[in-house]
């Protein structure tokens, strides 16, 4: 039996004690078989002599990718138990699992890393950050009510699909939801509200939050539009709230409009906070599905260093019909060594390849070494995009 596999029902309760050792409340966890809490995704781990060397939970997730909703991998809950750390558990069991998704024809996969410089040495690349606000209700700005605010329920999820649809689809890595999601990840156990714009039959915004009335916190989980109209009214509906919050915490893909639509700018704090991380599984697969605009303009070969993947790690020929195949640099017809185009590790290709920095400026701040011409070949394939990994996972 390979060492990396599935867990078996048996092993549910080892599994999850092992991860609540990192995520528990700190005591010692005694777990019956049924008492043993679902997990988000399969679980898997790294087995040697019978022993649980280290373990993950693997995900297929539909995301906003390359023009298309397309299905990725996802890791959570990776843990390697402390009696075998510094062995290189975790190294085997993330080049494993890239392995699995590759098996699954999965040529991108994203992880929310509790150490964004382990996970870099490992070939992921920060995708993408956030904004944090935090405010008094009352430094909102207020246009009046222009339309109707409806208060809906987990089963309504139907009427705010649309609007998230739309809303999404300008991200790049943007989660899309199944019903189970929107019911127990979006909208359980919060307070959830649409606005229709006066003569509108649909929706077009929503914002979802949590209040904390000791506290007098008002935490908005996702405030989603469709419209500038509908940002407004939305905001000015949290701004309503000043009898039940002092403050309300806010965090959203990254901007800071905030500052300026505000009635009182110096009431509003910001700061910006590091996101998901993603990797490339496969190159030549990757570079197929991108769409015939993000093409080259002239052929470029491409020099990728992969710490994890040998199917990741050589000199590959990107040419104009998006076609990627390995350069064999031993090859005798070559006759030489291939001196490549650009030369870039996985983890700054996996930024590049989603949009979360552009090859101008990554060439610009020396993290990868390319020719001028093959920057200039390549800036529509790797130009800067809209990126946000909407759901924690």
């Amino acid at each position: 039996m390979a060492p990396f596999r599935p867990i078996t029902d048996d092993e549910r309760a080892r599994h999850q004690t092992i991860k609540d050792h990192v995520w528990g409340e700190g005591g010692v966890p005694d777990y019956d078989a049924d008492a043993v809490p679902d997990a988000l995704g399969e679980r898997w781990a790294y087995v040697e002599d019978d022993q649980f060397r280290s373990i993950c939970t693997l995900m297929e997730i539909d995301v906003r990718l390359a023009d298309e909703w397309r299905p990725v991998g996802g890791i959570r809950g990776f843990v390697t138990p402390p009696e075998h750390r510094g062995q290189g558990y975790g190294r085997r069991l993330l080049r494993a699992a890239l392995d699995e998704f590759a098996d699954r024809d999965l040529a991108y996969t994203l992880l929310w890393p509790a150490s964004i410089a382990y996970y870099r040495r490992h070939g992921w690349g920060l995708v993408d950050t956030s904004t944090e606000y935090a405010f008094p209700p009352d430094a909102l700005v207020d246009p009046g009510v222009a339309g109707t605010f409806e208060r809906v329920g987990v089963d309504d999820f139907d009427r705010l699909d649309a609007v998230w649809t739309d809303y999404a689809s300008q991200y790049e890595l943007a989660v899309r939801r199944s019903p189970e999601w929107w019911r127990e990840r979006v909208l359980a156990d919060r307070w959830v509200y649409c606005f229709t714009p006066d003569g509108g039959d649909e929706p077009d915004g929503y914002v979802v939050s949590t209040l904390d009335r000791d506290g007098k916190v008002m935490q908005i989980e996702e405030l989603i539009y469709r419209t500038e109209t509908a940002r407004r009214q939305l905001l000015a509906f949290v701004g309503r709230h000043v009898p039940q919050a002092d403050r309300v915490e806010w965090t959203c893909p990254e901007e800071r409009r905030l500052l300026f639509e505000a009635a009182d700018p110096d009431a509003v704090d910001l700061s910006t906070v590091p996101g998901a991380s993603g990797r490339i599984v496969d190159v030549i697969e990757a570079i197929k599905a991108l769409p015939p605009d993000r093409a080259p303009t002239d052929p470029v070969t491409v020099a990728v260093s992969d710490p994890l993947r040998s199917a990741n790690d050589g000199v590959f020929r990107v040419d104009t019909a998006l076609t990627c195949t390995r350069v064999e640099t031993g090859d005798a017809d070559i006759g030489e060594a291939v001196d490549p185009d650009l030369t870039v590790d996985v983890a700054v290709l996996s930024q590049l390849y989603v949009g979360s920095v552009s090859i101008r400026t990554a060439a610009d701040r020396e993290r990868l070494d390319a020719t001028d011409d093959a920057v200039a070949a390549l800036s529509s394939t790797f130009g800067t995009r809209d990126v946000s990994v909407t759901d924690f996972f």
